[in-house]
Parts: C-alpha cells; structure tokens; sequence
C-alpha cells in the first residue's frame, strides 16, 4: 500500500542533522503471540507462545476513551478472529447474528491485532454485507512483535447489528521468505444497554460492487470502475444521508504532493501528475449532491515509517467517513421510481478544470434512511440548488540554470460553494431543508535539488450546515481544518545494493474539527446534541535508509548508535459521550525511535488542552 514501505530503520529527530550509518543484513526471526478475545476494559489478553517473555510493542493511535469505563456489558461476542497471512485475494468469511437475551442500546468494536515480522501496512475492509462498516488500515510490524487495540462506535449501525448478515473482512497481505509478518486479528462487539432514546435509521443501502455473494469485499476502485447503485426508495421517507468512505491507495497514496500534468515532466526524477486536489463527489441522478474533500490520511508506511513507531498517523486505524445529508432530495427521491447514486474522485486540471486521477481510489457509501411512520409519502418541491464548480488559481515558477530546470514552485488555491434547500411535506407538517457546504483549499510545493526535495504545504478547511430534527432550530453548522507541513528530501544511491539510498522527512500536521456528526446526531439525538471539539497535531521527523540487499535476501538492518527520531502528539477534545462519559479528554505523548521505539512522555487530561499551530515550512524556506 505505501511505496514507502521498506525495511524499518531508524530515525533522525532533529531538522539539521548529519548522521553517519553502518549498516549489515542478518536473518530474520519471528517471536509468535496469539491472543484471547479482549476483557471488557478493551486491554486484550496477550498470550506467551513458545516460552517467549517479550511482550509486544503497542503501537497505538491516540483517540478519546468512547466511555468512562468498558466495563458493565450487557454481552458481548467475538465476530472476527482470523489470521491474515497470505490473504490477497481470500477475505475472511463469517456470519454475524445478534446476540440472544441480550438489551443493548450502544455498541462498540473492539479490534485487537498482534503481529511480528516484517511487512508492509495494510489496508483493512469489514463488510456487513454488501456494507462497509469500517475501514481500518495497520501499523508496520517489527521482529520481536507489536499489537494495538482500538475501539469504533457503531451505534449508527443499530438497525443492521439487529439482524443476521455475512461478515467479510478483507486484508490482502503477502506470506513469504521475504514478507513474514501475518496480521491476527479479533474484533469483538461489546454491547451496552445506556437506556438512551434511540432513533437509528429503518432501512440502510450500499453504493459498492455487491460482491458478498461472491464471498468478497464489495470495495470499488477508481477511476478504473463505476460506482453507481441505483434504487428505489420508500415513498414515506423523512431524512436520509449518504455515508462516504474513501481513501487514496497505490498511486494515489501521496496524491497531496502530486502536480498538475504538465509539470510531471519538468525534472528528470518523477514526479506524480493530476495535481495535488482531490474532490470525492456525490450524484444524484447526475446532479451533484454533495462533496468531500479529504483529509490526507498518511499511513504508517507513508512519507517515512520510521515516524509512525510506536504512534501511528492521525486516522490510522478509523479512516474516517464523509456524512452528506440528501434530505433536500426526498422529493424526487420517494415519488417511487428508481434513482441513480453515483460516487466520483475527481483531480484538478489547468485546461479542464476537473481532470481524472490515478489508481486507486476505494469507495463505498451507505445511504440512511428515516421513516415516517405516519405517512405513505413524502412530498414537496427543490427551492434553490448551487453547484457551481470551484474557482481554481494556479500560480507556477519554474527556475532553470544553463537550461537545466533547478525548482519548480506551485501554488494551487481553490473555493467552492455548494447548496441545495427544499419544502417538505410530511405527517408533522412543512417543513424547509437545507444543506449547505463552504470550501476553501491551498497547496504549496516547492521542489529542488532538482526534483529530489519537495517542500509542501497544504491548507483545507471548510464549513457544512445541515436541518435539524426540529424545524424552530437553526441550521447546525460543523467545521472543519486540515492543515499539513512536509519537508521530504530524497537521497537515492548509484549503487542500490551496495550502499544506502535515504530519505529524511519533517512532518507537522492538524486536524482541528468542531461538528455534530450527522448520523450520530440522528440516531441518539439525547446524546449528540452538543458539537465534539476535536483538536490534534502530529510533529516529527526522521532519516530512513534502506537498500535492494532487504529485498534480495529477506534481510533487514540494524539500528545503529547515535541515530533517532521523533514523533509528538498533542489532542484535546470536548464532546458528549456515549453512556454518560467524560465531557473532556486530553493527551501529550512524544516518542523516540533509536534501537527500538521508546515513549518519552505520555500525560493524559481530564480536560482539553491547549495545542500548538501547524508550522507552513513553504513559508520559512522561501
């Protein structure tokens, strides 16, 4: 998944650094844990095989407790346990069925994952169904083993965890002398009766390539795919919304640092084409009902993996969905004749405004919808639709020096608004809908060196606004903040088996968010009624060397002495909290990496804290 997934090595922590590495190949070993479904408090149990007494490495993603304790489950059921070894191509198959006398009104997944060896990250896909639920990617093992344990909120999903579906996770992983990490994995529902009023969603239908049938994830790729679902709706509808998840993979893993196509060619090194904006689309019957654009998941192979050890990236574990409320539609959508659902990635590109974009993009999206169980039809008239495409400026300079193009600066700016506003006439009366979203995107780039340096900065934020359920309510508005600052500098060796290629990589990224996320607000509307306040930064840097001898004879590397690197984390949130939890939560961790990762600091707060700005390294270079 990541084409920077090598063998580990270790990191460089400070921005000026001179480091000199002795390096030597020797055989790799494998320490094996199996484990027992989790405990309640969501610690799995790690189980000592082989008469080992070295216990893994939790690589962990930082996130808010889902609830002041795990403890006090209604009941709870093991629905994956499955080793992932030589997967590609075999997803794990299985049935869920509720569970039996058992009240709940809350459900979390609670995923454990052990492994040891090396391999790269990988990209993890559970269908319920044809339903995607989760998509969750993995850390980079190492030789004497790692696990991490996370836990997902699934409560939006309560009318489908009520009824008996196929369960079809897939992993695709590589098994052989040279990738011997397997990925073992649990997921296990713990359930909990909150009596809280519940409002789920009656019926829920996928977007996807309906594979399950077939025994397979139902995952569409594009652009090489069509991702069109087409359905007819009941008449009686009172909300609906579209769930997204999608994610860059292959070459479009870094599409944040990819040119537009007519610079790809300026240097000699390669450079990726499609430009650095990337738009998920929503269409309606082809008319667009709402757009994403994303937040650059960097997974733990990404830019440089020795930064994600023992912190993974921001998402890393939860790629996050993209809510649109389609409730403005239900007017054409419940007069009782079929409609058409189509997903879209779309590129920016100079002489057509939207271009396409390279492999792969995976898309699902799931389509929520609220009955009115007091009438037999919806109806009701489109007021106002805008669609107008974004406003693009792109600002180039190219140096060159006796005829040899030396940098190349871009500066891509983009804004767009999008809205749409109806009547609706159902058994509580008129009632007017709207949604609403604000966009605004810059992406800096300067490449040197010629072409082997690239220095980024890049800035999405946005607003959406969406109806509550209450027509005297104002419209809820969430915003949103991506800031991200990369420094990548590439080294490659003339001899790549004989000596060391490197990178060293600076990376200061945010996401700063403050939203009532639609689903949730619709299914536990006692709960969700106040915004979560999420705000987080990742610091760190690094230098990574690798060479051909790791891929010719499974070898790997040592560390060697005097060469570290590190990785900050600052997060602070505020929110209501499922089951009566903690109002506020905050964490400062640091970690180093040298002969092996090391956590130097881990503070944790009853409250939020205060989180230092992402830095625009554009800004200082130039």
């Amino acid at each position: 998944m990541s084409s920077q997934s090598r063998s580990r090595l270790p990191c460089q922590g400070s921005l000026n650094m001179v480091a000199t590495i002795s390096v030597f190949a020797f055989a790799v070993f494998i320490l094996s844990y199996g484990f027992a479904a989790p405990s309640p408090s969501g610690v799995p149990k790690f189980v000592e095989i082989s008469g080992s007494k070295t216990p893994p490495l939790d690589v962990f993603q930082v996130q808010a407790p889902l609830r002041k304790s795990y403890d006090g489950t209604s009941c709870q059921q093991v629905i994956v346990q499955h080793n992932f070894g030589a997967s590609y191509g075999t997803p794990f198959v299985g049935i869920y069925s509720p569970p039996k006398d058992c009240e709940f009104t809350t459900t979390i997944f609670n995923l454990s994952v052990t492994s040891a060896g090396i391999n790269y990250d990988r990209l993890g896909l559970l269908f319920f169904g044809d339903l995607e639920v989760w998509r969750t990617t993995t850390a980079m093992p190492v030789r004497t083993g790692i696990f991490w344990n996370f836990l997902k909120d699934m409560t939006v999903w309560d009318t489908l965890l009520r009824s008996e579906h196929k369960v079809i996770m897939e992993l695709d992983n590589l098994d052989d002398s040279v990738f011997t990490g397997a990925y073992n994995v649990t997921i296990t529902a713990l359930y909990y009766n909150d009596h809280v009023a519940m409002t789920p969603a009656d019926r829920i239908y996928p977007i996807s390539s309906q594979s399950s049938s077939k025994n397979q994830s139902s995952v569409l790729s594009l652009p090489d795919q069509n991702a069109t679902a087409s359905y007819i709706l009941p008449k009686n509808m009172e909300r609906a919304v579209v769930s997204i998840l999608a994610s860059g993979n292959g070459a479009e893993e870094f599409w944040y640092k990819h040119v537009p196509t007519e610079y790809v060619n300026t240097f000699s090194t390669a450079i990726r084409p499609y430009s650095p904006f990337r738009e998920v689309q929503l269409l309606i019957d082809e008319q667009l009902a709402g757009v994403s654009w994303p937040f650059p998941i960097v997974f733990t192979g990404g830019i440089s993996p020795g930064l994600w050890l023992p912190i993974v990236g921001i998402d890393t574990y939860d790629v996050p969905s993209f809510e649109i409320d389609i409730t403005p539609f239900l007017p054409a959508l419940c007069d009782g004749n079929p409609h058409k659902f189509e997903l879209k990635v779309v590129g920016y590109d100079s002489r057509t405004t939207f271009g396409t974009t390279a492999e792969n993009w995976y898309v699902t999206a799931s389509i929520f919808a609220w009955l009115d169980k007091e009438s037999t039809q919806t109806r009701g008239s489109l007021i106002e639709s805008s669609t107008l495409p974004p406003n693009f400026h792109l600002t180039p300079q190219i140096i060159t020096s006796s005829g040899t193009n030396m940098s190349l600066y871009l500066e891509l700016t983009a804004h767009r608004t999008l809205s749409h506003t109806s009547t609706l006439i159902t058994s509580s009366g008129l009632r007017f809908v709207t949604w609403i979203q604000s966009l605004s995107y810059i992406n800096t780039q300067n490449y040197t060196a010629p072409g082997f340096n690239d220095t980024l900065f890049q800035h999405t934020s946005g607003t959406s606004t969406f109806s509550p359920t209450s027509q005297l309510a104002a419209p809820i508005t969430n915003s949103f903040s991506y800031p991200l600052s990369a420094f990548i500098a590439n080294n490659p060796a003339t001899d790549p088996i004989a000596t060391n290629s490197s990178i060293y990589a600076s990376l200061d990224r945010s996401l700063v968010s403050t939203s009532i996320p639609i689903l949730s607000y619709l299914t536990s509307p006692s709960t969700y009624h106040t915004p979560v306040v999420l705000d987080t930064k990742q610091n760190g840097s690094c230098i990574y060397f690798w060479n051909d001898t790791y891929y010719e004879s499974a070898g790997a590397i040592d560390p060697a002495k005097g060469t570290i690197g590190a990785t900050e984390q600052w997060y602070s949130f505020t929110g209501p909290v499922t089951g009566g939890g903690i109002e506020g939560y905050g964490r400062h961790v640091k970690a180093v990496d040298g002969y092996e990762p090391t956590l130097v600091l881990d503070e944790s707060y009853s409250e939020a804290i205060v989180v230092p700005a992402t830095h625009n390294y554009v800004k200082a270079e130039l």
